[in-house]
């Protein structure tokens, strides 16, 4: 990390949570929606899934959608379980290097492709208060009703941050999320493993 980095921006999932998708899986087929399994299975995010993380539909608009595809009974709280069934947890380990680069200066942002449900999961039980402290501030594509790899979802946080991209450092598992962030100046960190950026980034 060079020496003009003063502001690193995280991605969710990936980065610092867990993404189990064969778990959501088991959790939809057990209320009997296949039809949403197969969704997950084929990484399909063009509709239901994407419409949900750009705050097109809110949560209980997806539940109604799952509900006339399958004919389940289920209830919007058993569909959310299972939808927030694919986060898995923030460990102690990344959580403490997390809270180190916050000691040792460093501005922290999160930048995340997420709905309401898998964010009041993360914000509600999986990250400790201090955590969630630790963040500058949280852009969420479903509030901003834009989503990465757009451009736009970028220079957004840049401008109402009023942070400087060579002096940003930007985490993500996603290639074309990387490339669409360094186009714009903004120094990138391909994030292969989910653990691997704790490694990578020194002090």
């Amino acid at each position: 990390m060079t020496k003009s980095i003063k502001n690193i921006v995280f991605d969710l999932g990936g980065v610092l949570v867990g993404l189990d998708g064969q778990r959501s899986i088991e959790a939809f087929d057990r209320l009997g929606c296949e039809a949403v399994s197969q969704y997950i299975i084929d990484h399909r995010t063009e509709d239901l899934f994407y419409r949900i993380e750009l705050g097109l539909i809110d949560t209980h608009g997806f539940c109604e959608e799952i509900r006339q595809m399958t004919s389940t009974a289920a209830t919007d709280e058993e569909m959310v379980a299972a939808w927030n069934a694919l986060l898995t947890e923030l460990t102690a380990h990344r959580a403490r290097r997390l809270l180190q680069l916050r000691e040792a200066g460093y501005k922290l942002f999160l930048l995340s492709n997420t709905n309401d449900m898998h964010w009041q999961h993360c914000a509600h039980v999986l990250f400790p208060k201090e955590v969630l402290e630790a963040f500058e501030r949280v852009f969420l594509s479903y509030e901003m009703q834009l989503a990465k790899p757009d451009s736009r979802i970028f220079e957004q946080l840049l401008q109402e941050t009023g942070i400087a991209a060579d002096e940003t450092l930007f985490i993500d598992d996603n290639r074309d999320n990387i490339e669409a962030a360094r186009a714009l100046g903004i120094h990138t960190y391909h994030n292969p493993t989910i653990d691997k950026w704790t490694e990578a980034l020194p002090l």
